[in-house]
């Protein structure tokens, strides 16, 4: 059985060490997908740029450039942390991606009221992709970018809250055992490679996002 020494020691080693075998596990294995995410957010990070040279403009387009940098870099956390080993915090995260993707998209529409709300507090973020999916006309949005955004929303939803998927990334399924920290599990390969290519997909997808906000700005 563990001393209170070694279960001491294991707890300081998680949150004082970088756990870089883990993340060795997952690049063994998702190390060739890596390419296309990067140049796919690098195009993401041109195009944002694009947008954030207007910030000066007015606070409304401050906010706008804001949350689609947010959207770009929260997602490049996110997917360090997923092949680091950190599924939840990850999980946890990319909900946040998709929102500040839906705020940017929703904050460009010049009809729309979101943006003035947002500024004013009284708006809700955990309404955005729904209100995005409500308003895709107005925003004009291309199919395949609306189906990747539902279904990363719909994916990470269960990391937002304790559910069944919370207690598994917690419980070794290759072996018998539970994890504290970071982890690689080879039973999990089938459940890492849906994750891992739904974060691909979206990031392919990211510059049309982008995109659609530049266009509903030009109409400000």
């Amino acid at each position: 059985m563990e001393s209170l020494t070694e279960a001491t020691e294991t707890i300081h080693a998680e949150v004082t060490k970088d756990q870089s075998e883990v993340r060795a596990d997952f690049l063994k294995h998702f190390g060739a997908q890596l390419p296309p995410f990067c140049a796919s957010m690098a195009n993401a990070v041109l195009k944002w740029r694009h947008i954030d040279a207007g910030s000066e403009i007015s606070e409304e387009h401050a906010h706008v450039s804001a949350f689609v940098y947010a959207a770009i870099a929260l997602h490049i956390q996110s997917t360090r942390l997923f092949l680091s080993g950190h599924l939840v915090a990850a999980g946890n995260l990319a909900r946040q991606v998709t929102e500040a993707i839906a705020l940017a998209l929703l904050s460009s529409g010049k009809s729309l009221t979101v943006l003035r709300r947002f500024i004013a507090g009284t708006y809700s973020t955990n309404k955005a992709v729904d209100d995005v999916c409500r308003h895709h006309k107005v925003l004009r949005l291309r199919k395949d970018g609306l189906e990747a955004l539902r279904n990363s929303q719909r994916f990470n939803h269960h990391y937002s809250h304790v559910t069944r998927m919370t207690i598994a990334s917690l419980t070794s399924f290759a072996d018998e055992g539970l994890y504290v920290g970071a982890a690689f599990d080879e039973g999990k390969l089938d459940a890492y490679r849906k994750e891992m290519a739904g974060r691909v997909n979206l990031a392919r997808v990211f510059p049309n996002f982008i995109d659609a906000v530049d266009a509903n700005l030009e109409d400000w």
